[in-house]
């Protein structure tokens, strides 16, 4: 909560206004600024390919699936959506071309257990320094609009955060190292040849 509030007041101040001292300080600027910040930030995370922001899990507990699907497998709940599925086949993991996800599962007709990869939310102090600038200017806009009505110095800040977001995507994108799929023993293929019969119906 210390570095939102970091950032939400280096926007106020950006734009003349007061800092906000507590997030219980009932203030409205405070109101505003939280209830977009989630939507700034998942939308963004979702939007670009941030390593920071990525995870991976081998999900194996199956469930009866939905939409068709034979099986449906439990996401971890700090999820906002996955971005890959993959099985392991003679020890590498090959694409999940036919899937489908809704909010706590991914269905699909894999009945041996998937890994996934999945984007959630990271701490903002793991943030890269073009991200966090990108969330400000776009709280800098919200600001400008809702708050100085300044719509055409909103307009002004949210091409600002477009900038600061194409540049955290590129090189996000330069810091990804080619990887090749899994190859010999993994967490993956031990827990498959431990797990006997559980998670079938």
């Amino acid at each position: 909560m210390a570095e939102m509030l970091a950032i939400m007041n280096a926007a106020l101040l950006a734009q003349g206004q007061d800092e906000i001292v507590s997030e219980t300080s009932g203030l409205d600027e405070f109101r505003i600024l939280s209830r977009n910040w989630p939507i700034i930030v998942e939308a963004e995370l979702e939007a670009g390919l941030y390593e920071f922001a990525r995870k991976d899990a081998t999900l194996l507990n199956r469930e009866e699936g939905h939409f068709g699907y034979e099986w449906a497998y439990r996401v971890p709940g700090d999820a906002l959506h996955v971005r890959h599925v993959k099985v392991q086949t003679a020890g590498a993991l090959y694409p999940v071309m036919d899937w489908s996800q809704d909010g706590a599962h991914v269905h699909c007709d894999e009945e041996s257990g998937i890994w996934i990869e999945y984007v959630t939310t990271p701490r903002t102090d793991l943030w890269s320094a073009n991200f966090t600038r990108g969330v400000q200017c776009e709280l800098e806009a919200i600001i400008a609009r809702a708050i100085r009505e300044e719509p055409g110095e909103a307009s002004d800040m949210e091409m600002k955060a477009a900038r600061h977001f194409e540049t955290a995507r590129t090189r996000a994108s330069q810091g990804r190292a080619p990887r090749e799929p899994y190859s010999g023993p993994t967490r993956f293929l031990d827990a498959r040849r431990g797990r006997g019969s559980r998670g079938a119906r």
